[in-house]
């Protein structure tokens, strides 16, 4: 006669118990407001009722002086900040008040360079800080000062003491880097869950 049957143990044909699965905490799902429909019309609707392509500033005639740069050096001396007396660029978009400009040191890209300040780098705005202003506003020693076909420039090389400006607008460019120049790095602040505007784009 069999004796009784162990706890856990089944007899022959008897198919194994289904696997239990142990129970995992909820994750609700996040998306974020950017990515949203009302995130995506806010955008769209920023940029019908503000930009104005027709506004927007021609190429500079060959020969022509560039007007200078609207740039105050902020109060602690590291940055650059557009002037609270200065004129706003017709058709620029993000506004150019909004601008924040720094020399990187050596080695690093303007998108890590904003980062550190809590903004993201807008290349829209380089224009705007490709001229011998700029530097000399932020008190950079140039001892000469060239235009060039380089997407880190503008920058500064230390060794030559020399500033480079950029020929090609195309080339603009927040990524990139190297331990030969200290790039001149457009930054500028952005809503939280909404980067591709400013503070004061709505």
């Amino acid at each position: 006669m069999a004796g009784p049957r162990q706890p856990g143990l089944r007899g022959p044909g008897v198919p194994p118990a289904p696997y239990v699965c142990p129970s995992l905490p909820q994750v609700d799902p996040y998306l974020p407001y950017e990515y949203t429909c009302e995130g995506m019309l806010e955008r769209i609707h920023a940029y019908i009722q503000h930009q104005d392509f027709c506004a927007a500033p021609g190429p500079a005639p060959v020969g022509a002086r560039a007007p200078l740069s609207p740039f105050v050096l902020a109060p602690n001396a590291t940055h650059l900040e557009w002037a609270q007396n200065a004129s706003f660029a017709p058709g620029a978009w993000p506004p150019a008040h909004s601008l924040r400009a720094w020399l990187a040191t050596a080695g690093r890209a303007c998108t890590d360079v904003c980062l550190d300040h809590g903004l993201i780098c807008e290349p829209s705005f380089f224009p705007f800080l490709n001229s011998q202003d700029a530097f000399q506003r932020l008190q950079v020693p140039c001892d000469s000062t060239e235009s060039e076909m380089n997407h880190l420039y503008p920058a500064f090389a230390q060794p030559g003491r020399e500033c480079f400006l950029q020929k090609e607008p195309l080339l603009f460019s927040c990524a990139g880097s190297s331990t030969k120049y200290h790039r001149l790095c457009p930054c500028r602040d952005f809503r939280k869950g909404q980067v591709a505007l400013c503070q004061d784009c709505l």
